[in-house]
């Protein structure tokens, strides 16, 4: 999977379903939350492992911490890779709404 490119197709589909950039951001945490990286461990587990993660650990960081009690590595994979694409897909739908308010 290619980080920027999922990035920039999720922030095009927050922003075509809603048509607002405001509602677009809240509407990125949904997509990801629900995005097969999430939901599956083998998908987690191999998203952290092709991709740069350190952006998701330090917004986790910044949410409390990356780990929870009870937490397997799956689990904990999972985490990172929903907040490393939440990350991305955030940059990616400011960089699409600097490119529309541009032309």
């Amino acid at each position: 999977m290619n980080l920027y490119k999922e990035a920039m197709d999720i922030a095009k589909e927050a922003y075509e379903e809603t048509c607002c950039f405001d509602e677009a951001y809240d509407r990125l945490y949904e997509i990801c939350d629900n995005h097969e990286i999430n939901i599956y461990y083998y998908k987690g587990i191999q998203f952290c492992a092709n991709n740069p993660t350190h952006r998701g650990e330090e917004y986790l960081g910044d949410c409390g911490g990356i780990a929870q009690d009870g937490d397997t590595f799956g689990s904990i994979a999972c985490r990172i890779a929903c907040a490393t694409l939440l990350v991305a897909s955030q940059d990616a739908l400011s960089e699409l709404q600097y490119d529309m308010e541009a032309a």
